[in-house]
């Protein structure tokens, strides 16, 4: 596993949740700790900082409870929201650079 500051890490989560190693909420909690708390943008690249600020704001708007998208859809993500957001990233990220890529 990779420090919560080092890029890695975010590659790491999102092949983590993908795999079903890690849930919803775990792959939130973790990915606000390394990219919105620890992470310096001048260790990304451009494809990056745009890819995993987008993701943030999906994640960060993630409720897996059904009584939060009642009150209002547009608030919150769903899972099914989320677990699309996190395929797209992995496939803008190794279309960035696909031998380069940063697998565990």
């Amino acid at each position: 596993m990779y420090e919560k500051s080092d890029k890695r890490r975010l590659y790491w989560l999102i092949d983590q949740y993908l795999s079903g190693k890690i849930d919803e909420p775990t792959f939130c909690d973790e990915f606000y700790y390394s990219y919105d708390l620890e992470i310096s943008n001048e260790t990304l690249s451009d494809v990056e900082q745009q890819t995993f600020a987008e993701l943030s704001n999906v994640s960060s708007r993630f409720s897996q409870y059904e009584e939060d998208h009642k009150l209002d859809a547009r608030a919150f993500s769903t899972v099914q929201e989320l677990k699309q957001k996190i395929i797209e990233t992995k496939k803008k990220l190794q279309e960035q650079s696909p031998i380069s890529r940063l697998d565990n």
